[in-house]
């Protein structure tokens, strides 16, 4: 189907008759229902207006006037010619009609977006898309500037509405019809996925206030809370709150650190040290190591020298079952120190170095420090020697339990260069790849780099 045939016009209609039939056929594909019908009509429009405007041009050019004047001669007389009487009356000449822009007026919609009264915007767009002011292209483009600058200056719209006014416009990025170029529909872009997230984070702490059971996740990371309270809600956490937890933590630090700012809250800034230990093999191994190196030690400096060899190959046989029954000790000991968590907590402020205690979230006195003397008290009565050496084996269990149990319980932090990298993935996935859906672009890119092998190559040689 033609252009010409798309409006319903004969090859040799005017501009007129095309303008009419554009605004008819307007109402009927309306860009907020069906984008695609608005679109090829538009380019039909622009096409027919284009071959007109260049028919008239050329008619122009082409066409005179010759008058022919002749000598008055004595013989001639003038000769009165009476006119016709006029068949049409003024009222039938279709005279043009001025068009003045649609109300509201542009000032108005943007007040009213500044208002935050979505629905009368929405109803503005449609009757200035709808009206003959917008049929020049010039004027459709300069509108689509003055809603894209509206919305990039206007606060507090919503996703809702900004996917409406999409709608209504005609922009699309899948269908390469956007109305500005690709960094500013981006920032566009992620200013409704922020709000998004803002919004959802929002509903989160609005669930948690009314029922403790849902929204924890977020309460953990951006109430104020006490570090008791802080801690008896992270242990109440299973799997899937602490899967959530660390989803939130990482979308505000690595895409949207204005969200917190934007709900009037403050992350915790150890969020990481929160999360649950992803291991304990470090205490199991370095146990195990200890204490068979205790009780050796012990047999070959003790009363016990015949049986040094054999000793030395079964105790760290027995060091296993060991392990196993001081795991079982503290999985009930851990159940005590949980339901004391509050006391534990307590104690912890004013006895533990604020880098081991870590609001809370690291070593504490009851659930961690006690337990560690257990072993230590074994490396101490299995020692044998002198005092010093029962001392200073118990001493060097106790703290590298301590120090093993510190290390898994930070096992949640992330290195510089895992960050560094995380960084630079976000900034690469926000490139325009979706430009190269587009089989020119890659046609260009692959002679490109053809050119480029061919060239060090002919260097290479020459």
């Amino acid at each position: 189907m033609s252009h010409w045939q798309m409006l319903g016009l004969a090859p040799d209609a005017d501009e007129r008759s095309i303008k009419r039939a554009y605004a008819r056929l307007l109402k009927v594909h309306r860009p907020d229902e069906n984008p695609d019908e608005f679109q090829r009509l538009r380019q039909a429009y622009e096409a027919t207006l284009a071959e007109a405007q260049w028919r008239a041009q050329a008619d122009d050019e082409d066409s005179y006037v010759s008058l022919d004047i002749g000598e008055p001669t004595p013989d001639s007389s003038p000769t009165v010619v009476q006119a016709p009487a006029l068949a049409i009356s003024l009222d039938d000449i279709d005279a043009p009609t001025p068009i003045s822009p649609p109300q509201p007026s542009l000032d108005q919609m943007q007040q009213w977006l500044a208002e935050g009264r979505d629905r009368q915007v929405m109803d503005g767009l449609r009757v200035w898309l709808a009206s003959d002011w917008l049929l020049p292209f010039e004027r459709r483009q300069q509108f689509e500037q003055s809603v894209l600058d509206w919305l990039e200056s206007a606060e507090g719209w919503s996703p809702a509405f900004f996917d409406g006014v999409c709608k209504v416009m005609g922009w699309d990025e899948a269908q390469a019809t956007l109305p500005c170029e690709y960094w500013r529909w981006d920032r566009l872009i992620r200013r409704c996925e922020a709000q998004a997230f803002a919004e959802s984070v929002r509903a989160d702490l609005v669930r948690f206030d009314t029922d403790k059971f849902h929204g924890r996740p977020a309460a953990l990371l951006l109430k104020p809370l006490a570090d008791g309270d802080r801690r008896e809600l992270a242990d109440g956490f299973d799997g899937s709150d602490w899967q959530r937890f660390a989803q939130l933590a990482q979308t505000i630090e690595y895409q949207y650190p204005e969200v917190p700012e934007q709900l009037g809250l403050q992350p915790v800034d150890n969020w990481r040290d929160w999360l649950p230990p992803t291991s304990y093999r470090g205490i199991y191994l370095f146990l195990w190591v200890a204490l068979s190196m205790v009780l050796i030690t012990s047999v070959f400096t003790g009363l016990i020298r015949k049986d040094g060899l054999s000793s030395a190959v079964v105790m760290p046989v027995l060091m296993i079952a060991v392990n196993w029954v001081g795991m079982k000790a503290y999985g009930i000991w851990a159940l005590v120190a949980v339901a004391a968590a509050r006391l534990d907590v307590l104690l912890s402020q004013w006895l533990v170095p604020r880098r081991w205690y870590r609001q809370g979230a690291g070593l504490l006195l009851l659930r961690h420090i006690l337990p560690s003397a257990a072993p230590a008290f074994l490396a101490y009565i299995w020692s044998g020697g002198p005092a010093w050496l029962r001392w200073g084996s118990a001493v060097a269990v106790f703290l590298g339990v301590l120090y093993f149990t510190n290390q898994a319980l930070s096992g949640g932090k992330v290195s510089i260069w895992a960050r560094a990298w995380r960084a630079v993935k976000l900034r690469v996935g926000r490139l325009p790849w979706h430009t190269l859906q587009h089989q020119g672009l890659v046609v260009v890119i692959v002679v490109l780099v053809m050119a480029a092998t061919v060239y060090w190559r002919m260097k290479g040689v020459a």
